[in-house]
């Protein structure tokens, strides 16, 4: 028996064996304990014979397999069948040197010495047993108990077998109390229960606006037809380096260069005065927007669901072993704050003290590119705030409110922003705009100038690809935008994506593709989980809010995995009273079932016919307040972020850095404390990106060294003839370029060039040859103008 398998054996759990099962002759496991000691004596004093050796004794030494002299230690022949060994076994071969231990004689190396530890131990006290001792079983046949035997205490003599008398009992001397298997759940106090049916079409109601708002925006550059065509378009087309839409839109404007004071911005639910009047209009407990829900309701659905994977199967086999879970990103608590006012709460989204949205990039950037992707470059060009054209402080009325869709539940007024529109897509015609960041962004977001070298070069592949930017969509993306989506009652939502610097292509999603991705291929169960998830919302906050009546409160929303249950840490906002803020904790969980029979969360997201419900049941945690912060605190190290200081920046410069940080220069914020564990230097996750991003660059430089001074050919139009633009003036182009443009159109007997239409459709024309100049007075609006500028190294730009 090797040491190996006796450590093996050992640690196995131990079996009670009847005396009376034992056959003659045959080894019981009680001799293979004092077997096993005599194994381990044995192996000593070969040891301590090999002391004199260097090569046996140092740790690079190499052992060598070796007889046990198990038979003169102990009479007991044990469970092996090794051959006795004479006195030639024990000669030693010749002193070799030897290579260094591998990995598996290591491992028998250190179970041998563990092994020699125990068999040093003395015998625990009988004092130690929990049973008194008229209970303790008697020892099997003809074996006796150490303490009054002669025998060595063996670390396997604790494994006491049941005799004839006690055979039924079937037990060892464990003396271990009752205790479920872990996770321990902690105690709780019962608080409600219910029921959320089944419903029909969708549990949210129009609710008419109050105030005048903006009219919805409509998308412009001829990007609508991306809405009627499934699948990425590209910008320019990476083998012709022919464009799809205008090259206007290639290159981004910087973010600082955009005046954000010119729009309406941002109004939370607390602030919107509208919001709160219908609330009271309809009687209404809650009220809040699709950016202050969409997290809460993304922990509901994680408990319905409990974090079922993502469908993949639709992407290429680049992907076929890549991760289908959620994003650690979207596995993060959800934070928010319930304002109270007037019997009424209205729910903001909330942000952990390290973490600063405004010094993010991508929170302008959405905002700059849905100005871009829907105004005219006139109109675009009178948000901007140059040097050479400042804004003018002219009195002008106070803007409009954006427009807005309100819909009501039974306990809830919701709101969604409502970013574009076109009537000829179903239902009212309305989607959302969303501009998705490169990965080299998203995952280093402080160092998006260097990173803005990144490149979308091809349709598949696990980076550098549109496919690896749309797997990160559905991992990380799509269950917000389903929920923003339902809200607002669209019908999906266009992205465009892009790298801070210039866009790459757009791609139209419909809410139907999205819950394909997330649930499968089953009708409407998309429709049906958002109720469950709304009525559940209901439920959770009414039990909330009842923890401290009547005041303000700040609430943390968490599912851990495996999804078994719903955490809420509830505290109040504001605290005056004695000694520490409180805090308390609800335990959510739920029971699915299928026309009344009891169900998995699986099979209920793939019934088609039979009636899905949900019970759930609410409980108040009963622990100490000093445990319920602990684990509060626990909980937030989930939602920390470290970011990867930018490649020019080192750490004793981060302060420095993070202060100066800012994209919206007109209207300075009261920005957070600095906090050092926040940041660190690029570890090789980050840094590979950033290799890809530099490399990409040089290419790009590359690429428009040869296409220099060559035209730019627009799909369906023909030669693009800009306009120098005061504001984004274009230096590439220099008179040799126009020269070689109007070469280029001479040399051909008709160029195409756009005219407009009542459709907004462009339609080719034959033109005589003519000077650009004269020739770019026919062209429409938004392909007259070259708004474009060359970048320096680093420029903003991002996502919303």
């Amino acid at each position: 028996m090797t040491t190996r398998a006796a450590a093996s054996w050992l640690v196995s759990p131990p079996r009670c064996i009847h005396a009376s099962s034992i056959r003659s002759g045959e080894p019981s496991l009680t001799r293979s304990a004092s077997y096993l000691h005599s194994l381990v004596e044995s192996d000593n004093a070969l040891k301590s014979s090999d002391a004199s050796s260097p090569a046996l004794t140092s740790k690079s030494s190499k052992l060598r397999p070796r007889h046990k002299l198990a038979s003169s230690v102990s009479s007991d022949p044990g469970p092996s069948t090794f051959p006795n060994p004479s006195t030639k076994n024990l000669k030693r071969k010749p002193h070799v040197p030897a290579k260094p231990l591998s990995k598996p004689n290591l491992v028998v190396e250190t179970l041998r010495h563990k092994l020699n530890q125990m068999v040093a131990r003395d015998p625990p006290s009988t004092e130690a047993t929990s049973k008194p001792p008229e209970q303790t079983p008697k020892f099997a046949a003809n074996h006796e108990s150490p303490s009054s035997s002669g025998e060595d205490y063996s670390p396997m003599s604790k494994f006491r077998y049941s005799t004839d008398s006690q055979v039924q009992k079937s037990q060892l001397i464990t003396s271990e109390i009752d205790r479920p298997p872990p996770p321990h759940a902690p105690p709780t106090s019962f608080l409600s229960e219910g029921k959320s049916v089944e419903e029909t079409g969708s549990v949210l109601k129009d609710v008419a606006p109050i105030s005048e708002h903006n009219p919805i925006a409509t998308l412009s550059h001829g990007l609508d037809r991306v809405l009627f065509n499934p699948g990425v378009h590209w910008l320019q087309d990476p083998r012709s380096h022919v464009y799809n839409f205008t090259p206007w839109l290639e290159k981004i404007p910087k973010v600082n260069d955009f005046a954000f004071e010119r729009l309406t911005g941002f109004i939370s639910s607390s602030r919107d005065k509208d919001l709160h009047i219908m609330a009271t209009r309809e009687q209404k407990k809650f009220a809040g927007s699709t950016s202050s829900l969409s997290g809460m309701l993304s922990h509901i659905y994680f408990l319905l669901t409990e974090y079922k994977e993502i469908d993949a199967t639709i992407l290429s086999q680049y992907f076929k072993h890549e991760p289908t879970t959620f994003t650690p990103g979207q596995r993060m608590p959800a934070m928010v704050k319930l304002n109270y006012e007037d019997g009424i709460y209205a729910i903001d989204s909330m942000s952990t003290e390290w973490d600063d949205p405004d010094r993010n990039i991508l929170t302008w950037m959405g905002t700059l590119l849905e100005n871009f992707v829907t105004k005219s470059p006139e109109e675009f060009n009178a948000f901007m705030r140059v040097e050479s054209s400042p804004v003018e402080n002219e009195a002008v009325p106070p803007p409009k409110k954006e427009a807005y869709r309100y819909a009501k539940s039974d306990k809830f007024v919701m709101r969604s922003q409502l970013d574009c529109v076109d009537s000829r897509l179903p239902g009212t015609g309305v989607f959302d705009i969303k501009t998705r960041a490169c990965v080299s962004i998203r995952m280093d977001i402080l160092n998006y100038e260097e990173n803005a070298g990144y490149m979308i070069k091809k349709q598949h592949g696990v980076l550098e690809s549109f496919e690896k930017e749309y797997y990160d969509l559905i991992r990380s993306a799509f269950l917000k935008y389903s929920f923003q989506v339902r809200i607002g009652n669209m019908d999906g939502v266009m992205v465009a994506y892009h790298n801070t610097e210039r866009i790459f292509g757009f791609q139209y999603i419909s809410l139907d593709e999205m819950d394909e991705r997330l649930l499968g291929s089953v009708p409407g169960v998309g429709n049906k989980l958002f109720n469950h998830c709304i009525r559940l919302l209901e439920a959770i906050l009414e039990e909330a809010v009842k923890c401290y009546p009547g005041q303000s409160l700040q609430c943390v929303v968490e599912t851990p995995q495996p999804g078994k249950l719903l955490g809420i840490y509830i505290q109040p906002a504001e605290w005056s009273g004695e000694g520490e803020k409180p805090i308390k904790k609800l335990h959510v969980t739920v029971e699915h079932k299928l026309n009344g029979v009891p169900a998995r969360p699986n099979a209920a997201l793939g019934a088609i016919e039979a009636k899905w419900d949900i019970n759930y049941k609410i409980e108040r945690v009963d622990l100490s307040q000093e445990l319920l912060w602990s684990d509060y605190n626990s909980m937030l190290k989930r939602k920390k972020r470290t970011l990867s200081l930018p490649s020019s920046v080192s750490l004793e410069d981060a302060e420095k850095y993070w202060e100066n940080l800012s994209f919206n220069k007109a209207n300075e914020t009261v920005s957070k404390a600095f906090n050092a564990d926040s940041f660190t230097l690029a570890q090789e996750s980050v840094e590979k990106y950033r290799r890809l991003a530099r490399a990409g660059r040089k290419e790009m430089e590359r690429k428009e060294q040869l296409l220099a001074g060559l035209p730019k050919i627009v799909y369906g139009q023909g030669v693009y003839i800009p306009q120098i633009s005061p504001f984004f003036p274009e230096p590439s182009r220099v008179k040799s370029e126009q020269v070689a443009v109007e070469r280029q159109v001479s040399s051909t007997e008709q160029s195409f060039v756009p005219q407009e239409s009542s459709t907004g459709n462009e339609k080719g024309e034959s033109v005589e040859t003519q000077p650009p100049v004269e020739q770019n007075t026919d062209l429409p609006v938004e392909s007259s103008k070259d708004m474009s500028v060359a970048r320096p190294a680093g420029s903003d730009i991002q996502n919303k």
